[in-house]
């Protein structure tokens, strides 16, 4: 008889109010996503997201990026914080810093951005993030926006499509109404488009990344 395979093990990056991370525990404990939740981490601190974790049961942590003086440096020392949790995948949730993404993460790092991608460029890329996207979005006229999850690069928001869900905007749409219309398109979409990435790469994903072996440089 086969053996059942270990459940997937993500863990969460977050900047702020964890509705993400919530969405991510509701789908896990209502069987649309097949996996655990092993650890949390905060580039802020005193965020919501930070709480909900802990209220879950989560192992939370922060890692503040003001105490590093490079991308590069502040990254390792992420993945340093996620390595004893030994997680399959990464999913940035709300999470609002740049990581260098070197060859142990390649590939098994997946973000969701709330615009469609890779045709809304003027809606995505560094400093585009929460209402700067939607207020982006209305100013070019379009008439539809959605959600987009995204393998993540050492691009901003350029990484490989995994799947998008696209949602209308309406002319008397004002930037909190498209919010919140892509924000119930992003919590159909993140879990649906994890477990695909996860089925679709199973030959693999399930071995986890080598133990981070750099120095952390503060």
């Amino acid at each position: 008889m086969a053996e059942t395979p270990a459940p997937m093990r993500f863990a969460v990056l977050l900047s702020g109010s964890g509705r993400t991370l919530e969405n991510l525990i509701r789908a896990i404990n209502d069987g649309e996503l097949d996996g655990e939740l092993v650890v949390a981490v905060s580039s802020r601190p005193a965020v919501r997201g930070l709480e909900v974790a802990h209220q879950s049961g989560i192992p939370a942590m922060l890692v503040d990026r003001k105490g590093f003086v490079s991308d590069l440096a502040f990254s390792e020392a992420i993945y340093e914080a996620l390595s004893p949790f030994n997680p399959h995948l990464i999913l940035l949730a709300g999470f609002l810093r740049k990581l260098d993404v070197g060859s142990s993460w390649d590939r098994r790092i997946l973000n969701i951005h709330p615009a469609l991608l890779p045709e809304m460029a003027e809606a995505a890329g560094r400093g585009f993030y929460g209402d700067r996207v939607h207020a982006a979005v209305l100013k070019s006229g379009v008439r539809r926006s959605g959600a987009t999850v995204h393998v993540v690069d050492n691009g901003y928001d350029t990484g490989s499509v995994v799947l998008t869900e696209e949602v209308p905007v309406l002319p008397t749409d004002s930037v909190r109404d498209l919010a919140s219309r892509v924000f119930a398109a992003e919590c159909r979409l993140y879990p649906k488009a994890v477990s695909q990435y996860v089925a679709q790469n199973s030959d693999w994903i399930r071995t986890a990344p080598g133990k981070i072996v750099k120095k952390v440089r503060k």
